[in-house]
């Protein structure tokens, strides 16, 4: 018996050796695998956007920011300023492209370059289906974008799909499935050729306003109304003054995020890939959510008492098919013919 027992202690010491030397064995490459990343220098983004703290935007940016986080190891760290805290968009593009911002996700400001208002140009799709062919990853408008900003040392990273856009009137609509109708009714644009051309197109009088004097131009009956948004800033922005809502489609809103290539470059592979897969998780999720998104501000909207008029599919190509006779010609001179027929060639 004492014999039996003496083999087995001896057998129990031996496999339990032979477990510390196997687990050694393999330690060092796991250990040194984690450390390499353990090791890696942490960097801080600055990250800004447009949009108010725990608005729909601010909540996937800031889950987009904690992917990045995680699939680091830790190594990328965000400091995210909302509601334009650093300043105007167009602003604080020109400082991500000097380095003293890291990153944004906002619209592409036409100040400094006019093909960067190409991506709201009217009618460039007008359905759902064609958004998903003209903003998608690898499509001419998107590498037409991504060459640019290359050119303003920016680093394209992933677009943000919003919402197509309407038009919201303090007064009643004349006419509004009419796209030749002739309203008179004076209405905000923004300061862009195709906003404009648009709303004359459509029988309004076009006044460029910028969008921080929207709401108080149309509380003062300055102007009766606005385009160059859709129901998600309308009913975020406008609150209590959209008697109608107009979604004819007349563009369509996507962001885009980008960041300073000097500080892309200095980043390690590991970070790049990390910051590159958080950044199309986040495109895809929006492409599941932002058509039922755009009809849940509309439920909104007609919730706070506004009429929102139904267009048929018939009705919105008509618009489309008089707007872009008069608008396009207009405007492929300002983004560069090339580039504009590259575009709109991509969803005929």
């Amino acid at each position: 018996m004492k014999k039996f027992l003496v083999l087995a202690m001896a057998l129990a010491m031996s496999l339990s050796l032979v477990a510390c030397g196997s687990g050694g064995s393999t330690t060092p490459a796991s250990s040194g695998s984690a450390s390499a990343v353990e090791n890696e220098e942490t960097v801080t983004l600055s990250l800004a956007h447009i949009r108010p703290v725990d608005s729909s935007a601010d909540i996937a940016i800031k889950a987009f920011a904690a992917e990045a986080t995680e699939l680091s190891g830790g190594s990328i760290q965000f400091e995210i300023y909302p509601a334009s805290q650093l300043g105007d968009y167009t602003t604080v593009q020109e400082r991500v492209g000097i380095g003293d911002v890291d990153m944004q996700i906002a619209s592409l400001g036409s100040n400094m370059d006019k093909v960067f208002a190409m991506s709201n140009a009217a009618y460039l799709c007008s359905t759902w289906d064609e958004a998903k062919v003209m903003f998608s990853e690898g499509s001419p408008l998107i590498e037409i974008y991504r060459e640019k900003l290359a050119d303003y040392n920016m680093t394209y990273l992933a677009a943000y799909p919003l919402y197509f856009g309407g038009i919201a009137l303090n007064v009643d609509a004349k006419d509004p499935t009419n796209p030749n109708a002739t309203s008179g009714i004076k209405i905000r644009v923004p300061s862009m050729t195709t906003f404009e051309k648009t709303a004359t197109t459509l029988g309004y009088l076009a006044t460029p306003l910028p969008s921080s004097e929207m709401y108080t131009s149309i509380q003062t009956g300055v102007v009766d109304g606005a385009i160059g948004a859709g129901a998600e800033m309308y009913y975020g922005n406008l609150s209590g003054l959209v008697k109608y809502y107009l979604p004819i489609n007349d563009h369509f809103e996507q962001w885009y995020m980008y960041i300073n290539t000097d500080k892309w470059n200095s980043m390690s592979a590991n970070q790049q890939t990390a910051l590159q897969t958080a950044a199309s998780n986040m495109q895809a999720k929006r492409w599941e959510v932002a058509e039922s998104e755009t009809e849940q501000y509309e439920q909104k909207l007609k919730d706070a008492g506004t009429i929102v008029v139904d267009y048929t599919d018939e009705q919105l190509a008509e618009f489309a098919e008089v707007v872009r006779a008069a608008v396009w010609p207009v405007i492929a001179e300002e983004y560069g013919t090339e580039n504009f027929e590259a575009v709109t060639n991509s969803i005929k």
